[in-house]
């Protein structure tokens, strides 16, 4: 068994982790008694109640659990006897095993950024799923898949009360660093929550294949000498827990893409089980327990859906990079990188920032800079197909007069880009003069001439959404069928990122919105005052809380009356709150404003404006009826977790809002979203200084078509353009491509390289464009803002 295992030695552990006196800790002993108890076939309800009833508030939990909503019993159960007739043996097992494991391990923890709750959630979706995968597969012991999820990362646990190492600190590192936990973890504290646990749980004689699922639930276990029944359970905690992060139910409150062995595939079929099936049962067995646990978990059954497969596809993609053997792909000398055979694997530079990208926009402007750096063409552009026309629309344009191409429309079927998205295949043109499916449309619009093509489809499953367009090289060689492989293997990674962060997009707005009044909705009030810290920081100590109550609404017999009245509140209350103030739909025609800093008087006041705008409104739209009722309280940050129960008793359970919104398609809405946030990008550019700073700054430059090179003085410089003048006479021209390198003056002495493209000169003064700048330049960034 050690043999399979490979535990870190205590010398190992106690280097990591600090214990009084040397004692090793001890797993509760009632839950090891439940747990030998559930192998036994033959235990009876006596001998399990005897084990539950030696701990008395253990007793008492699990009788709680039995008596909450999760169940819905007609009547109160007082004992476990009775408990069993109506839920089963096994299932009272099942609760007290986790009620066990949570009261005496998982409770309460050191670091406040170690919220133990989230912890226990992802835990109990963690055993949750694992058990419903273990029934589709048909697995022997589905409660065992329970347990093992339950104990995958108690490691953690660890970490945070006996580490050396503040885990906290760790969490905080964590949140921005795009690297994975596990390693993260090895790196910084010397030691993985999967060794950790692993080694601890063999150290307590669970059953043998505990320590295995929590041992190998991030490793790859194919070489080891493991029965077919090991390899299960693993796959299976492996796969509950890849899916939970992709859930967004992670131990931490972060986004981490997850990672998935490869051989967890080979051992459960994932073609061949229903996992939305299994999610959804998991999601109504955490959501049933969520009040007991005073979880906030909030349930959007399409998006979940519609997320879990994108986060699928590109977890997918980033385990190819983890687990290849050399994942690094070699860049040759820009100059050269034309005439040198490409490898076909992508470098995981171009994984790690997709898997961290937040926005549609991050993703595409990431995709666009790798392939400026690697094909190092004129003109590229992703083209994004128009959901109202099918034509296809210039959407993200990087090259010379990209301001002229920029939104502009190819009609469907038309050119090399309109072939791609028809047939869905890549192509390449060597001489656009002689291919039948070069349009000359584009030139006309751009004004440059186009030579040489390569194109490949975004897509997903079978479906296309757009095109990635290569046009002309700086070399003037033509491009090559093994530069299509490298463009195909990119958008392939892209489309999945594409589709990843679009549905991560629209789940922060289903989740957080209310789609009718565009108001910050339920889920957003509740998650606001959970915490009082935040609430603290947010609100204040002393706070107002106004809750809305339009009556009669329901009564309208037109749907659109109806409607037409929530916006109108929703109207009236952004124009009534102050900056501060917080709105949020909290049910059918009920609605709550959070008033920082706000006192009895203040809140008043509030209420006042409030009443007096509706009036007001009322009576401009004679025909509608409603009235609202409002009610006023002021709290202490202390007292917030009170506030959930004074909305309820104001408010009627008619009132609560089911948030059934559903996710337009990927393919109607990515072009819309695209171009609002770039109106947001362009928004803030215009409220920055648009010009630049000016600077007095050394450096060199060479030309690229000749090699002529000499000294140059930066005087003007921006994120992506740059003024100089040219200490001698030149020969360049418009649209030239130079190299150049300049030191930044500040503490940093940062030696600064780009590529970059003339655009006008007026005698020794140069202004240029940087050719395909960095998405994140972090030391030109950071001294242009000091």
């Amino acid at each position: 068994m050690n043999d399979k295992l490979n535990l870190p030695l205590e010398s190992d552990i106690k280097k990591v982790l600090r214990f009084d006196g040397n004692k090793l800790p001890s797993f509760p002993q009632a839950a090891a008694k439940l747990l030998k108890a559930s192998k036994d076939k033959t235990a009876s309800l006596a001998d399990l109640s005897k084990i539950v009833e030696t701990d008395p508030g253990i007793s008492v939990k699990v009788l709680e659990i039995v008596n909450s909503a999760m169940y819905g019993l007609g009547r109160k159960i007082t004992a476990l006897s009775e408990a069993v007739v109506f839920l089963g043996l096994d299932e009272i097992k099942k609760i007290a095993i986790g009620m066990t494991i949570f009261e005496k391990m998982f409770k309460t923890g050191d670091a406040k950024l170690f919220n133990r709750l989230h912890f226990w959630r992802h835990c109990i979706s963690v055993a949750v799923l694992s058990m419903e995968i273990a029934r589709e597969i048909k697995y022997s012991d589905p409660e065992e898949a329970y347990i093992a999820g339950l104990l995958h990362d108690v490691g953690k646990i660890f970490f945070d009360t006996q580490g050396k190492n503040n885990y906290g600190d760790f969490i905080q590192e964590l949140s921005t660093s795009a690297d994975l936990i596990i390693e993260k973890e090895r790196t910084l504290i010397g030691l993985g929550h999967d060794d950790v646990g692993a080694f601890f749980c063999s150290r307590w004689k669970l059953p043998q294949k505990l320590p295995l699922a929590v041992k190998y639930h991030h490793q790859p276990f194919e070489h080891l000498d493991l029965t077919k029944e090991e390899m299960q359970l693993i796959s299976i905690v492996s796969l509950s827990n890849f899916l939970c992060w992709t859930q967004g139910i992670g131990s931490f409150d972060i986004i981490r893409p997850p990672i998935l062995s490869p051989e967890v595939e080979k051992i459960v079929n994932l073609d061949t089980i229903d996992i939305i099936k299994c999610i959804k049962n998991m999601n109504r067995e955490v959501e049933n327990i969520s009040e007991f646990y005073q979880f906030i978990f909030p349930s959007a059954d399409q998006l979940r859906e519609n997320l879990l497969w994108a986060n699928l596809k590109l977890s997918k993609a980033n385990t190819k990079y983890y687990y290849q053997e050399d994942p690094q792909v070699s860049y040759k000398d820009e100059l050269s990188i034309q005439q040198s055979s490409m490898p076909f694997d992508v470098d995981s530079d171009f994984g790690k920032p997709l898997a961290k990208a937040k926005s549609v926009k991050e993703v595409l402007d990431i995709v666009m800079y790798q392939v400026g750096r690697i094909f190092q063409p004129l003109h590229w552009s992703i083209l994004l197909k128009d959901s109202k026309t099918s034509d296809m629309i210039f959407s993200v344009v990087v090259g010379s007069n990209k301001e002229k191409l920029q939104g502009a429309k190819i009609p469907k079927g038309e050119g090399v880009a309109g072939y791609i998205m028809e047939t869905g295949k890549s192509l390449i043109i060597e001489d656009v003069a002689k291919d039948k499916h070069f349009s000359i449309r584009a030139d006309k619009y751009s004004g440059f001439k186009t030579q040489s093509i390569i194109g490949t489809p975004l897509k997903t499953e079978n479906k296309t959404f757009g095109v990635i367009e290569l046009i002309n090289r700086i070399s003037e060689n033509p491009f090559t069928s093994q530069d299509l492989k490298v463009l195909a293997s990119i958008a392939e990674y892209a489309a999945i990122a594409i589709e990843r962060s679009y549905y991560n997009q629209a789940m922060t707005t289903l989740v957080t919105t209310d789609s009718l009044t565009g108001l910050k909705n339920r889920w957003s009030f509740e998650r606001a005052i959970s915490n009082k810290d935040d609430v603290l920081r947010h609100y204040g100590s002393i706070f107002s809380m106004l809750i809305i109550d339009i009556t009669r609404l329901l009564q309208s017999s037109e749907i659109q009356n109806h409607d037409d009245m929530l916006k109108k509140m929703a109207e009236i209350l952004n124009k009534t709150k102050r900056r501060e103030d917080d709105v949020f739909r909290y049910g059918e025609g009920a609605f709550i404003m959070l008033l920082p800093q706000t006192y009895t008087d203040g809140a008043k006041t509030a209420k006042e404006r409030i009443l007096k705008a509706f009036c007001l409104a009322i009576y401009e739209k004679k025909t509608t009826s409603a009235e609202i009722n409002i009610s006023s309280q002021t709290v202490s940050a202390g007292d917030s977790n009170q506030l959930k129960t004074m909305v309820g008793k104001f408010l009627s359970k008619s009132k609560t809002l089911l948030n059934e919104d559903t996710i337009a398609d990927m393919e109607e809405n990515l072009q819309p979203l695209l171009e609002e946030e770039n109106r947001r990008e362009i928004d803030g550019i215009q409220q920055k200084q648009t010009f630049g700073r000016m600077v007095s700054l050394g450096g060199e430059f060479t030309l690229l078509k000749t090699r002529e090179s000499g000294h140059i003085r930066v005087e003007r410089l921006s994120l992506e353009a740059i003024g100089f003048r040219i200490s001698k006479s030149h020969r360049i021209q418009i649209n030239d491509f130079l190299d150049i390198h300049f030191i930044l003056d500040d503490i940093s002495k940062a030696l600064v390289k780009r590529r970059i493209v003339v655009r006008s000169i007026k005698g020794n003064y140069i202004y240029a464009d940087f050719y395909n700048p960095p998405p994140y330049a972090k030391k030109l960034g950071f001294y242009l803002m000091s």
